[in-house]
Parts: C-alpha cells; sequence; structure tokens
C-alpha cells in the first residue's frame, strides 16, 4: 500500500502545502496562534517591552522648549522689602507651548504669582514673566532660596486638554535672598583653570563679604594633593581688602608641568581678619577636556535676547558629565556687565554638542566688550578671552571660529544617540524575524503524519 501524505488539520503550514483554499490572511493568523504569537501571556509581555521601550525612547527625545533668563535672581535682605521680579522665558524651539508656573522652597510662601498659565505660540520667541516677592520683617543670616518652577506641558494637552503620562518637562528660576552676618564674616569659592599649554593650573578664588563691615585683611594660600594624599605643592594669593557685601579674586598659580597626569586635589585656607574659610575641588592634569570648536550667535537685534551657539568636543575616552559653558563680559572699566550661563551637558566620548546660553542686552550699547569663556566640567575649567563686537544687528565674536557639527542634529539628539536608537530598532526587528523563522521550522517539521 502506498503512503499518502495527510495534512494535519491542527497545522495551519500543513494546510498551505495541501492547497488549502483558505485566504493567505487567515493562515498567517493561524500561524502566529499556533506558535504562541497570539498569546495572551505572550501579548502581555510584548507589550510591556514596547511600553518601556517607547518610554525610554521618549526620556531622550522629550527634550524641552524652554528656558529663562537669568536664571536667578539674588536680592538683599531689607524687612518687609517688596519687590517685583521679572524674567524672560525663552522658548528655544518655537513651537506652540503651554506652561504652568508655581513656587517651591524655603521662600515659597513670600512669592505671589499673579499669571499662574501661561502660553505661547510658535513665532513667540521669549516672554517677559513676573512675579511679587514679599518678605518678611526677619530672617536668619545668610542665604535663602526659593525656585519658580515652569512646568511645560505637552502639544496634545494643549490641544485636548488632557495629560499623557510622563511629557511635562520643568525649567527652575532661581531667587537668592541674602540676609547679611553680624560683624564680619566670608564666604569662597575655587575655580581651577587649565593645565594651560605651559603647564601652569591657575586657581581663582571669590572671596564674598557677608558680613556688615570691611574685611581689612584677606588672605589665601592653595595646597595640593596627589592622589594618594601626598602634598606636591603649595602656592599663595596676595592680600586684598573687601569692603562689606562686596567681592573680590584672589589667584594663585601652580606650575603643573612636571607633575604625573591623573586626579588631584585642592585645599585653599582663606584667612580673613577674626575667622578662617576653607575650600576644596578635585581637578584633573592631563587630557581629560573639552575642546572649544566654536561659538557663534544668530539672528540678533540690539537690545533683544542674544542667543549664544557654543560648540564642543569631548577629547576624553570617556563621557564628561554635567558640563556647561559660562560667559562673563567686562564693561569698559573692567567691571562685570554680565554673567550667564548654559545649562548642563553630558557630553559622549568623542562627540560634539551645542551648548545654549542667552544674554539678555537690553540697556547694552554698540561697542567691543571684553569676555571671558569659561567651559566647567568636573571640577576643572577652560578658559577663553574673546571680544564681542556688539552691532545693532548682530553680534561678531573673536578669538574663536565656528564649525558646522557633524555629530550633532539640528533637534539637539547627539549622534550617538541616534545610532543607539536605530540599532536598538534594528536588533528588535530582528530577534523578531528569528524567532518567527525558528518558530516556524519547528512546526512545520512536526506537521506532517502518514498512513498505509
Amino acid at each position: 500500500m502506498s503512503k499518502e501524505q495527510i495534512p494535519n488539520p491542527r497545522h495551519p503550514v500543513a494546510h498551505l502545502r495541501s492547497g488549502s483554499r483558505r485566504n493567505l490572511s487567515n493562515s498567517i493568523f493561524e500561524t502566529q496562534q499556533s506558535c504562541g504569537l497570539l498569546n495572551p501571556k505572550w501579548n502581555k509581555k510584548i507589550i510591556l517591552f514596547v511600553i518601556l521601550f517607547v518610554i525610554f525612547f521618549m526620556m531622550f527625545w522629550n527634550v524641552s522648549a524652554l528656558g529663562t533668563f537669568p536664571g536667578r535672581t539674588t536680592v538683599d535682605f531689607v524687612p518687609g522689602l517688596e519687590k517685583t521680579v521679572s524674567f524672560t522665558v525663552v522658548n528655544s524651539e518655537q513651537r506652540d507651548v503651554g506652561v504652568v508656573i508655581s513656587a517651591q522652597g524655603e521662600l515659597k510662601d513670600y512669592i505671589f504669582i499673579p499669571e499662574n498659565v501661561i502660553n505661547m505660540k510658535a513665532d513667540e520667541v521669549s516672554k517677559e514673566v513676573s512675579y511679587t516677592l514679599k518678605l518678611p520683617q526677619e530672617l536668619s543670616p545668610g542665604l535663602h532660596t526659593a525656585d519658580v518652577v515652569l512646568v511645560q506641558l505637552p502639544e496634545e494637552f494643549i490641544e485636548t486638554g488632557q495629560m499623557s503620562v510622563g511629557a511635562a518637562v520643568a525649567v527652575l528660576n532661581q531667587v537668592y535672598v541674602r540676609v547679611p552676618y553680624p560683624g564680619k564674616y566670608a564666604e569662597a569659592e575655587m575655580n581651577v583653570i587649565g593645565p594651560k599649554a605651559n603647564g601652569e593650573v591657575e586657581f581663582v578664588i571669590p572671596v564674598f563679604s557677608r558680613g556688615e563691615f570691611t574685611l581689612t585683611s584677606v588672605k589665601a594660600s592653595v595646597e595640593v594633593f596627589s592622589a594618594l594624599n601626598e602634598k606636591v605643592a603649595t602656592v599663595y594669593a596676595d592680600e586684598v581688602s573687601i569692603p562689606g557685601g562686596g567681592r573680590a579674586e584672589l589667584r594663585a598659580v601652580w606650575d603643573a608641568s612636571s607633575v604625573a597626569p591623573g586626579p588631584y586635589r585642592a585645599v585653599v585656607t582663606i584667612v580673613w581678619d577674626e575667622g578662617t574659610t576653607k575650600v576644596e575641588k578635585e581637578f584633573i592634569v592631563g587630557e581629560k577636556r573639552l575642546v572649544l570648536e566654536g561659538i557663534e550667535v544668530n539672528d540678533f537685534k540690539l537690545g533683544d535676547i542674544a542667543k549664544f551657539e557654543i560648540l564642543v568636543k569631548n577629547s576624553w575616552s570617556e563621557t564628561i558629565k554635567g558640563a556647561y559653558a559660562e560667559i562673563v563680559v567686562y564693561s569698559e572699566s573692567g567691571n562685570i556687565l554680565a554673567t550667564f550661563k548654559s545649562p548642563n551637558y553630558d557630553v559622549a566620548s568623542d562627540e560634539k554638542e551645542i551648548m545654549f546660553a542667552f544674554w539678555d542686552t537690553k540697556g547694552v550699547i554698540e561697542g567691543s566688550y571684553d569676555s571671558s569663556l569659561f567651559l566647567r566640567y568636573e571640577g576643572k575649567a577652560d578658559k577663553k578671552d574673546l571680544t564681542l563686537e556688539v552691532k545693532d544687528d548682530g553680534i561678531t565674536i573673536i578669538g574663536a571660529g565656528y564649525v558646522i557639527s557633524a555629530g550633532v542634529s539640528s533637534s539637539g539628539i547627539s549622534k550617538g544617540l541616534l545610532i543607539f536608537l536605530i540599532s536598538a530598532i534594528v536588533v528588535l526587528a530582528l530577534a523578531n524575524i528569528s524567532w518567527f523563522l525558528y518558530l516556524r521550522k519547528k512546526f512545520s517539521g512536526s506537521g506532517v503524519v502518514t498512513s498505509r
């Protein structure tokens, strides 16, 4: 008796081989069902995975279109002071946004916001926002703070009034209230600049007189320690005096040309009249650095907000985290006219990043302004001296070129992130195809039986 192949009625692939007249879509459905691809348990896992992937994608892709300038307002305490504080909201991506404004922090009960919701259209580059600060009769000496929080609502909320989970992003506008200490008191910071090409490391030490009276004698010494906590050098800054409420910068220079590359720690001791203040900071001697590749200002009119685009590249073998740019503009007499900085950025190894910083030029006149650009990251600062040629219809920056980045997309997403996302999608697609082919082969091999 000849053997005849009998199609397995429970196996859809066998149905196709036997010439079943079912249409192709039904056969594919049954194939998926027999392979378990339509199993509710598998569906839940697949749906959960897709949701997690989309959330992960949106965490990177949903970049805030908002910025504020200035980012911080500092007020000297006066009992019962009532002050209107204004700042500018910058719609940097120029799209329709809704913004909810609220206060949080220690001083939130003293901040009164007249308009808690604002809307900005795509053609609105900026909008001025104000609130009233009403201080109490007493506050303890020192620094007191609050944050004015701006929550950017997604476009679908503006259109439908419905909020999607995790879609809102926020930026902060800070308010600092400083209450002077009785008598004399000093606070200090430290910036580490370099090493420069000649191996010099400069310690810049801003000292603030936070008391009521003048600090007549302020001195500073800087001790440098290796990673093994061995003291390798001590350098000194010149003596200065600082009036009450004033500020001065002390500077000390260390020749690091002969030391081994690696991490170091600087401990500065500031001796002032009746007291002592200490500040510590870690820094790197070596090649870990951001390279300034260019800086430019486009579409500018004097009196408006200037948007500085600062292109940097990470020449280190690891990601540099929390990097930001700070620009200090000086008046003709050498005093600080303006200080503004960018948000923080994580710059991947061998990648480029465009940092954005905003300068409100209201009240600025045409002319040449000396300025300093600081790239600050991981305990160090690289300084670049620039000249800003401010004209009615533009700002020319002398001292830095501008290179169009092939590594940064117009949406602000780095090339490395785009490659990662595309690779992840390709891997997922290949995994699904491989899984389907494996199951198809497995079931096609077991779906034929014989009879006599």
